[in-house]
């Protein structure tokens, strides 16, 4: 009879041992992201974005009462940093499940942890095909790829700006993600048979683009596709002003954010850029005061698109884990991310499904340009699939 309380009293503990990362009181939710260098800002506004999220749910009363708990680890943007990162929050921290992903290279770096784990993952700031292509079952994306944004603003530019005599030309990362943006412009090139004058490829990190830009303007380029980030998407623009050079400009989603255009406007190229997140919209003038009740102002001054994306990405983790009621698992939750279907985002993107093979969501992609004079910028197109 003891002998078998005590096996019943096993059999109770056993059911009832939860996954890592999961107490009575918590669910620990990891983050790895480029929280140093010149891409901080990025990271730090998906960062902020969780932060938001989390205290949103926290204070509406958590998961089954379990308050959400983040925790993060800087990769600064190296992939080699993001596996050790993850690593570290898996072995460690012992993190339940992960919504920071950090970059194109550095997702792909960790994949192989994520698989081993079983870790529910809701990649949202870089929807590059490799993360989803395969599919790993416990990875979810958001997001429309590099490809479709950048053959949207070439389509644009092609059909609509039209530009006399047009000559085109590529910069781009040599890396995973510079090849999603050159696939992009070339699905464009080949479909409207376009003048394809140059390609260039730069190591991560370069910082002079002074014989690059030469190059550009040596080959006649007039609509270049910038596949640089930041300060080097600035530099790229400044050396082509240097020369005087007239260009129609298709940039990275990451150059709509306030530190990116402060640093390439004074170039003076009103530049595109297409995004799945929206821009200037009253969805996001109301997500910023509802953010005031849970972040100081002075943190919402790193506010971005990646704050959106970020924030977007735990709400949608946690609306997983609230389909699985008081028993938490990483199982679970990715059954329930798999149902997950026009999960409401308030405007701020389109809705987010995950019920199809891909476990892909939110592909479709809106055009918008710089206005240089209020360094905002103004739709062009509607949300489009592509």
């Amino acid at each position: 009879m003891l002998a078998s309380s005590v096996g019943l009293l096993m059999l109770s503990g056993a059911a009832l041992a939860a996954d890592p990362g999961v107490t009575d009181t918590e669910i620990k939710i990891g983050d790895v992201n480029i929280l140093t260098g010149p891409a901080s800002f990025i990271g730090r506004a998906v960062s902020l974005g969780s932060k938001i999220a989390a205290a949103e749910i926290n204070a509406a009363g958590g998961i089954h009462g379990r308050k959400i708990v983040m925790a993060t680890e800087d990769d600064g943007y190296v992939p080699s940093r993001s596996f050790q990162a993850l690593k570290k929050l898996v072995e460690v921290d012992k993190i339940f499940a992960l919504n920071g992903t950090s970059g194109s290279a550095n997702i792909l770096a960790m994949m192989p942890l994520i698989t081993d784990n079983n870790l529910p993952t809701v990649v949202t700031t870089t929807p590059n095909e490799l993360v989803y292509t395969p599919v790993r079952p416990t990875v979810f994306t958001v997001g429309a790829t590099y490809q479709d944004a950048f053959f949207a603003q070439v389509k644009h530019i092609h059909e609509k700006i039209q530009p006399a005599n047009a000559v085109y030309g590529l910069i781009r990362q040599d890396d995973d993600f510079g090849a999603a943006v050159e696939e992009g412009y070339d699905r464009a090139i080949k479909q409207f048979k376009l003048k394809d004058a140059i390609r260039l490829k730069y190591k991560r990190g370069q910082t002079n683009f002074a014989a690059e830009v030469a190059q550009l303007r040596d080959a006649g380029v007039n609509v270049l596709v910038n596949g640089a980030i930041i300060a080097g998407a600035a530099n790229i623009l400044s050396e082509a002003r240097k020369l005087n050079m007239p260009l129609q400009v298709a940039a990275v989603w990451s150059e709509d954010m306030p530190p990116s255009v402060n640093l390439s406007a004074p170039a003076g190229y009103p530049y595109l850029v297409s995004d799945y997140v929206a821009l200037n919209e009253p969805a996001n003038d109301k997500f910023i005061e509802q953010a005031k009740k849970y972040v100081s102002e002075d943190e919402l001054k790193g506010y971005n698109r990646y704050t959106v994306l970020g924030y977007a990405g735990l709400k949608v983790i946690a609306k997983a884990m609230e389909g699985c009621g008081k028993a938490l698992t990483r199982a679970c939750t990715v059954e329930q991310l798999r149902k997950i279907k026009n999960f409401d985002t308030a405007g701020l993107m389109a809705p987010i499904s995950f019920d199809n093979p891909k476990q892909l969501s939110g592909t479709a992609v809106k055009v918008y340009q710089l206005d240089l004079e209020k360094k905002t910028f103004k739709s062009l197109t509607d949300f489009v699939q592509y």
